[in-house]
């Protein structure tokens, strides 16, 4: 019964469909048309159509450029976004912060109870060979320069009435303290307290191997835009060493190293290098001393 009227709709509609009718609007008092209009039912139906579009877009525009959206659900207020995004920053930085200073103070305190567990990245053994027979050339070179700077040192330190950091030769009595060289390399710019320079800079090339200078436990590792990467190695006898501008790192945090262990290369990745270098740096007690006075063969 319904599909018969539907039918009989329709043809009535396709049968009336260019049929015109009159939209008339007459005063009532002396019948006078004010307003004729001649519609169709195809007229209608497209003035229906576009009428209804230009409603979806003026009311879309409305809810997209102008202040009304923030009354629509799922919008969100610009200004609130800018803060929202901001915090997201700040808690991932905090987040990654505190996982660096957990991860430092539980190797801290394995290296204090002797309890150390570590994982180590495997070293490509093959460059280090081949970089370790290239620097022996250097060897030479490297040992008159340490030897020159050492009696210079000893120089400036003589005519001191008062000293700026504690000779560690005063303090420990076994021979343990006396370490290799970091790298193989020239030494740019020497340890000065008044400079603020609490280390040595020894300059060779790129990739140039730096090697820890006593056995220990990497308590730290670093990246800043000014010193490129940075390696921390704690040592026995409340000893430090740091090793700044560094290129491509090859241990991790809480890896056991011995004297002499490739650790990193030379590199010259941070905003005050333009030569490949390092930066080395060993603190007693949290004071820092002339690695040069404490070098294997002084």
């Amino acid at each position: 019964m319904k599909t018969k009227k539907i039918k009989l709709f329709w043809l009535k509609l396709r049968k009336n469909w260019a049929q015109q009718f009159h939209f008339i609007i007459r005063k009532e008092k002396n019948l006078h048309d004010v307003f004729t209009l001649k519609l169709t039912p195809r007229k209608i139906f497209v003035l229906s159509t576009v009428a209804f579009l230009l409603i979806t877009m003026f009311t879309a525009f409305l809810i997209a450029f102008t202040p009304l959206r923030y009354y629509v659900p799922g919008y969100t207020n610009p200004v609130e976004y800018k803060l929202y995004r901001q915090i997201l920053a700040r808690m991932d930085s905090i987040e990654r912060m505190n996982e660096m200073r957990t991860a430092y103070l539980n190797n801290f305190q394995n290296v204090i109870n002797d309890i150390v567990v570590f994982k180590e990245m495997d070293a490509p053994t093959e460059e280090v060979a081949a970089q370790r027979a290239k620097d022996k050339n250097k060897t030479a070179q490297a040992y008159i320069q340490v030897n020159d700077a050492a009696e210079q040192l000893l120089i400036e330190i003589a005519d001191r009435n008062s000293k700026t950091y504690i000779p560690l030769s005063q303090i420990v009595t076994y021979p343990t303290f006396a370490f290799t060289m970091p790298a193989l390399g020239i030494i740019t710019n020497l340890f000065s307290i008044p400079d603020k320079h609490y280390g040595i800079d020894i300059e060779n090339e790129k990739g140039a191997l730096v090697t820890a200078i006593a056995d220990g436990v990497i308590i730290g590792s670093d990246f800043s835009e000014t010193e490129g990467n940075t390696l921390i190695i704690q040592h026995s006898g409340n000893i430090v060493s740091q090793y700044k501008n560094l290129d491509l790192v090859l241990k991790n945090i809480g890896a056991k190293v011995k004297s002499g262990d490739p650790i990193a290369t030379m590199g010259n990745k941070g905003k005050e290098s333009q030569n490949p270098y390092l930066h080395f740096e060993i603190w007693y007690n949290g004071t820092p001393i002339n690695p040069v006075d404490y070098f294997i063969g002084n």
